[in-house]
């Protein structure tokens, strides 16, 4: 079952909590720890749903929006699998305490002083979502996706429908609407596009020794688009159902960085 949470947190000065090194310290909690296999977690209940650190692709959870004010700071997590959401509550007994930072001491500690579920949807829910025609997204951090290899930071309705989808495919199948074609998309569906190029860099530690990624800077997108169409269709109702999705995923490439993170807003049918 998708959800969202917002956790507050007690900082105790600014925080440079970047999407990246936040994404990170969350990765410290709900990833699988270090030195368990998934064979061995497999055969435990409190491990079997916690993803590898180093995964390749989407994760069940990722960074959704952050508000810093001088008292601390706000972070929303969407999840994929609610299952995690025990992992999350059996930390914040423990304290809730995240460092954020490489270990040096820049790296801030914090301290979490609530946290609620937001919102949380079956599938189903998500499935019966289709009658809606126009989406103002938002795109709240850098948004960029991957086409045989190469990074494509242009935002479109064939790229998130397809990324929306391949997220639902892998985490419920059997509930996942059939995607249209690319051309169908494009065709259907009319793109108000307002967004903008910015790069972003990809640096790495010295430490993670991955070579020219290093220092690896890419291209990606910022700001806004309006997607709609002039009727309902069957097309315009599996992109209805995928938007619905992307209150609780990212979408694109390169998540670990904290990119992908959009917001959407239907118009009422």
């Amino acid at each position: 079952m998708p959800a969202t949470v917002f956790v507050r947190f007690d900082a105790p000065g600014p925080v440079e909590a970047t999407p990246r090194r936040l994404h990170a310290a969350w990765g410290r909690v709900l990833d699988l720890p270090e030195g368990i296999s998934p064979e061995r977690a497999a055969r435990l209940p409190a491990l079997a749903h916690r993803p590898l650190h180093d995964q390749p692709g989407p994760k069940p959870y990722c960074l959704g929006d952050m508000t810093q004010t001088p008292e601390g700071l706000g972070v929303e997590l969407r999840f994929l699998d609610d299952r995690l959401l025990d992992t999350l509550d059996a930390w914040l007994a423990w304290g809730g305490v995240l460092p954020v930072g490489d270990g040096s001491e820049t790296t801030a500690v914090l301290a979490a002083v609530e946290a609620q579920v937001l919102e949380q949807a079956d599938w189903e829910d998500l499935a019966a979502n289709d009658t809606a025609t126009a989406w103002d997204i938002r795109l709240l951090t850098p948004t960029v996706f991957t086409s045989r290899g190469q990074h494509v930071p242009d935002v479109t309705a064939a790229s998130l429908a397809t990324s929306l989808h391949s997220r639902w495919y892998h985490w419920c199948r059997h509930l996942a609407p059939v995607l249209p074609e690319r051309e169908r998309l494009a065709s259907v569906l009319v793109t108000q596009d307002r967004t903008r190029r910015t790069v972003v860099g990809l640096g790495m530690p010295r430490a993670d020794r991955r070579g020219r990624l290093s220092s690896h800077r890419i291209h990606a997108s910022i700001g806004a688009l309006r997607i709609s169409a002039p009727s309902a269709s069957a097309t315009t109702a599996v992109f209805s159902q995928l938007m619905a999705l992307a209150r609780y995923t990212n979408v694109g490439s390169h998540g670990a960085y904290g990119m992908g993170v959009i917001d959407v807003v239907a118009d009422a049918p």
